[in-house]
């Protein structure tokens, strides 16, 4: 895998990383109900200890996925010559073709592929919270249904990262940006919320993007398969 291939498959999967939606809509239900109970600095200081969370759990799949990529090269092993290489790259395919149709249910607004259950738990729990460790427990388990998403993201990013740090010394720079993108529409929602900008302001926005994010979905999805194929072929 050469550096521009490695360098594309890591700014792809921070693309779609930033992009996903259900993380940033449980953030923005719980600073808009943390509003409307506590007073500002109290509200912000739980978006805070949220955000710590999704960084906190980002970085432990991160560090744990990319300790076993480094365990497979330094044992000689080519994770672009596998089977598991493969297996990769037809699970990024289908997901690419999946996500557009699956991703956000049928009908307005931006009600997401989660089970209704799920929403509406999520939905209670954000209205109950009170103190910064659930803030941060919450921010830790709400991204929890789009693993099936972003993990394969985590296993070609480190392998991309990996390839950088063999052959290059700008590798660390790209683990740092791939574990801090997911936070990243987190403060573009606090940003708005500070800019006096409302719960209504910011649902309006997420279904109006609805048609890019399902156009970002397959195209980074599809292209991050392409450039790991034609790595494996070049």
């Amino acid at each position: 895998m050469s550096i521009i291939t490695s360098i594309g498959v890591i700014v792809l999967s921070m693309l779609i990383m930033a992009s996903l939606q259900l993380t940033p809509g449980v953030f923005a239900l719980l600073y808009h109900y943390s509003l409307g109970r506590f007073s500002r600095p109290k509200a912000a200081n739980l978006a805070l200890f949220f955000i710590i969370g999704v960084e906190f759990v980002t970085a432990c799949l991160f560090l744990s996925i990319h300790f076993l990529v480094c365990i497979f090269f330094f044992d000689g092993v080519s994770l672009e010559f596998t089977l598991s290489t493969w297996i990769l790259t037809g699970i990024i395919i289908v997901l690419g073709l999946a996500s557009p149709f699956l991703y956000y249910r049928p009908g307005p607004g931006s009600k997401l592929f989660i089970s209704r259950r799920y929403a509406k738990a999520l939905d209670y729990t954000t209205k109950t919270i009170k103190t910064q460790l659930d803030s941060f427990i919450l921010g830790i388990t709400s991204g929890v249904y789009e693993l099936i998403l972003t993990l394969p993201l985590f296993i070609a990013s480190s392998i991309a990262i990996v390839n950088l740090n063999i052959a290059s010394p700008f590798g660390n720079p790209f683990s740092l940006l791939f574990v801090l993108s997911p936070i990243l529409p987190l403060f573009i929602i606090y940003w708005r919320y500070q800019t006096r900008h409302n719960l209504a302001d910011i649902a309006k926005s997420r279904t109006s993007s609805k048609p890019f994010i399902r156009f970002l979905l397959i195209s980074s999805y599809l292209l991050i398969a392409t450039l790991i194929i034609c790595s494996r072929i070049i």
